[in-house]
């Protein structure tokens, strides 16, 4: 007698009641902001509202940049040199000063100091052996597919997608990563991107990477590898984007006192939050 495996129905928190006013899309990061604290999710992408940019975001927003005309060189056969990363490194640090800025640097020693550390960094990923050998699959790639069980479609860029199909994420820190709580702290990222690929593609990657470029004295870079995510995994993940999902149809905003509170941006703006505050402005439709 041959038995049949019987499938499991597609997770479902049954949104239908809020169709209307569903966002357009979810993407990981905007389900890790929201769910590190709605208000502040809140203040960033529906209100916009501006602040200085962190020497810090700078940094690893120019280290992107660069990574990313390194990997596109690497794939269209265009020149990756050291000294053309370099040059565009010092490019992209001016032009995100210039189009996103200000950025909040103590004075020009304290610019300096931190134009140099992205410097390093780069070179040691391109003197390590993480650097990227051979053409990728793909650079930036991005992707928006319809995931069972989640109401709206999914976004997502991932960094570089290897030969392999192994989606790469870059990660700027100052610390050398706990390779545990490095994949725990990312799960939501890495198992999306996987959804996404295997909606895509109908492949699923051999492992979900993150490489860590820390800025200490002596620059490191390490490879955090996770498993591909088993179905408890995605049905995890999922019912994460869900809640967020659900929470963004209902205009559920509100402050998430923590840790994290004592450095955020928005401080005097939560201070000011009351239970019967209605948030003007907010547009449901994006994430």
């Amino acid at each position: 007698m041959t038995s049949v495996a019987t499938r499991e129905p597609p997770f479902t928190t049954g949104l239908a009641p809020y169709a209307g006013t569903l966002p357009g899309h979810i993407s990981a990061s905007a389900a890790k902001n929201y769910l590190g604290c709605s208000l502040r999710f809140w203040f960033e992408r529906v209100a916009c509202l501006r602040k200085p940019t962190s020497p810090a975001l700078h940094l690893g927003k120019a280290v992107h940049a660069t990574l990313q005309a390194f990997h596109l060189a690497r794939w269209r056969g265009g020149d990756d040199s050291p000294e053309a990363v370099a040059a565009a490194y010092d490019r992209a640090f001016h032009e995100l000063e210039r189009d996103e800025g200000p950025v909040n640097f103590d004075d020009e020693a304290d610019r300096e100091k931190n134009r140099l550390d992205g410097l390093r960094v780069i070179a040691a990923y391109l003197d390590s052996s993480e650097v990227l050998t051979g053409k990728p699959r793909a650079v930036e790639v991005l992707l928006k597919e319809s995931i069972p069980g989640l109401s709206v479609p999914l976004t997502g860029a991932m960094d570089l997608v290897a030969s392999d199909y192994t989606p790469v994420d870059f990660k700027s820190t100052a610390s050398r990563p706990d390779p545990w709580g490095a994949a725990f702290d990312h799960e939501i990222q890495l198992v999306s991107y996987q959804l996404l690929m295997e909606a895509a593609t109908g492949v699923t990657p051999p492992s979900l990477d993150l490489v860590f470029l820390v800025k200490t004295k002596t620059p490191q870079v390490i490879r955090v590898k996770s498993p591909p995510a088993d179905a408890r995994r995605k049905r995890r993940v999922v019912a994460l984007l869900e809640t967020v999902v659900a929470g963004i149809a209902e205009g559920r905003y509100h402050p998430q006192p923590s840790m994290p509170c004592s450095w955020c941006q928005f401080k005097n703006e939560c201070m000011n939050w009351c239970p019967d505050m209605t948030l003007p402005g907010a547009d449901r439709r994006t994430a």
